[in-house]
């Protein structure tokens, strides 16, 4: 009896067993009992799930932080990729229009330089180049312009020299017209304006406003051909013997970054 006891419940499990392994009696019943407890399921499953998603949460937020953080480093450095690129553009740009220039250039040996400062003074019209004698630069050279003649190298250091502009109150240069050949010396003016004034032209010479003087190379101070100013104003003055002729420099410091100084021989 007792041996019944014991094994009935076990000979019941295996027939129900082989049963629905091959005749499938029992899935209506196992569909019918899943649903039953499938709350429960849930209920117990809970505390897995919810700890899967709070986990999943905060790997998702440290994921978007960091890649945030990735791609804010991106902008930033194609930011600056961008600035260079841009900044290299317009020097390059520059020096085309340097090299480039309207006028003609003598075959001499050039050397570029750019500008560290301007000085536009009353009394003194100067920039500050960052070439000198280490770069075999003398005092005397001409300093070019993509526009036309800006002045000549008055004092130089090893490092960089100072280039005295043709509209300095003490810079005298031969010039001439290049509409008909008049020769005349400009002057700077002591002002906070960038011009000049030519001397020495009589009144009956023939000075029109639009004429464009050029370097003579009289006095062999400055070579001849480079464009120095155009007139901008002419007047006879009773007492004076001469025209009082105004010139607006061919070659302004505005935006000035690159010049061109003429080897020396």
């Amino acid at each position: 009896m007792q041996f019944l006891k014991l094994f009935t419940p076990i000979f019941i499990a295996i027939f129900l067993i082989l049963s629905d392994y091959k005749f499938s009696y029992l899935d209506s019943v196992k569909q019918s009992i899943a649903k039953l407890i499938s709350p429960i399921y849930l209920v117990v499953n809970l505390p897995s799930q919810l700890y899967i998603w709070v986990n999943e949460q905060g790997t998702s937020k440290q994921a978007l932080l960091n890649q945030n953080k990735y791609l804010s480093g991106e902008v930033m450095r194609l930011k600056v990729n961008l600035q260079t690129h841009n900044a290299l553009l317009l020097e390059n740009q520059k020096l085309k229009q340097l090299l480039g220039a309207s006028y003609q250039i003598s075959d001499q040996k050039l050397i570029l330089g750019r500008v560290n400062s301007v000085s536009l003074s009353r009394l003194k019209k100067q920039i500050i180049i960052n070439k000198g004698s280490n770069d075999e630069l003398v005092i005397g050279q001409v300093v070019l312009g993509p526009k036309g003649v800006i002045g000549q190298i008055t004092q130089i250091t090893p490092l960089y020299a100072t280039v005295l502009m043709i509209t300095d109150p003490t810079q005298y240069v031969p010039i001439k017209n290049q509409r008909n050949g008049i020769r005349g010396v400009s002057k700077g003016v002591a002002s906070n304006q960038e011009k000049l004034v030519v001397n020495f032209i009589e009144p009956d010479f023939d000075i029109a406003l639009g004429d464009v003087f050029l370097t003579s190379a009289i006095g062999l101070k400055f070579p001849g051909g480079y464009p120095v100013g155009k007139v901008t104003h002419v007047e006879q003055h009773t007492d004076d013997p001469f025209l009082h002729i105004e010139l607006t420099p061919i070659q302004t410091t505005e935006q000035l970054e690159f010049v061109l100084i003429e080897g020396s021989d």
